[in-house]
């Protein structure tokens, strides 16, 4: 028996290699962990396939090309958000989805970069947009300002995004700032001095908010000037 665990052990291992054989997964998966650990331009072909151990043309029987690589990448992400359970309310609804999408871009900020300027979107996400719209239809909307709502509040995220900080950087960014203007400018000094204990991460109480200040949900449009 050992002498036959031993020999199974051997062709277990000389097996191994072939698990990790290219394909479009392990492609999309590399590209992650490169955009995860150095950011959105530090991705190449070349890059990617130095990872895996390959050649970079090799890498194209599996993505057509840098769009279709980020598109994969956007794919896998979106398959990763769990969808939220339903709300309360159609409001509560609302903010439920915008809190996993945000979670989501939050852990990889490069999406925000990928949606906003390279015009790129994971049809995967439909389910939890449709959500959304059906929301804020029920909620009377008609579809120009159900747009505008979506739009306001995706704004919003990407935003929260891109600006959102460490406790480090914070703290580093509050320094700097009370050592330029404790002196000349005081009254933006002490509304500063509250940054150290702001429970900084508030994207889903803003949403809340934001639905909650929203006036418009049933005024009617005003109707187009004649001409």
């Amino acid at each position: 028996m050992a002498e036959n665990s031993s020999e199974t052990a051997t062709v277990n291992d000389r097996r191994a290699p072939a698990a990790t054989r290219l394909d479009r997964e392990c492609v999309v998966k590399a590209a992650l962990a490169i955009v995860r650990q150095d950011g959105l331009e530090a991705l190449s072909m070349r890059r990617i396939a130095a990872h895996l151990g390959s050649g970079a043309m090799s890498l194209y029987r599996h993505v057509r090309d840098r769009d279709d690589l980020l598109l994969g990448m956007l794919d896998h992400v979106a398959k990763s958000i769990p969808a939220p359970p339903p709300g309360r309310d159609d409001k509560d609804e609302i903010a439920s989805v915008f809190a996993v999408m945000h979670r989501a871009m939050r852990q990889d900020p490069w999406i925000v970069r990928v949606l906003l300027f390279e015009g790129l979107g994971s049809l995967l996400m439909l389910p939890l947009i449709e959500r959304v719209f059906a929301a804020l239809f029920r909620l009377g909307c008609d579809r120009q300002k159900a747009v505008e709502i979506y739009c306001l509040l995706l704004h919003y995220a990407y935003g929260e995004c891109l600006s959102f900080q460490t406790v480090a950087q914070r703290a580093r960014a509050r320094s700097a700032f009370m050592a330029a203007v404790e002196d000349d400018y005081p009254a933006a000094a002490k509304a500063f001095t509250v940054v150290d204990d702001w429970p900084y991460d508030e994207f889903d109480r803003n949403v809340r908010r934001l639905l909650d200040g929203l006036s418009f949900w049933n005024r009617e449009r005003p109707a187009p000037p004649r001409r």
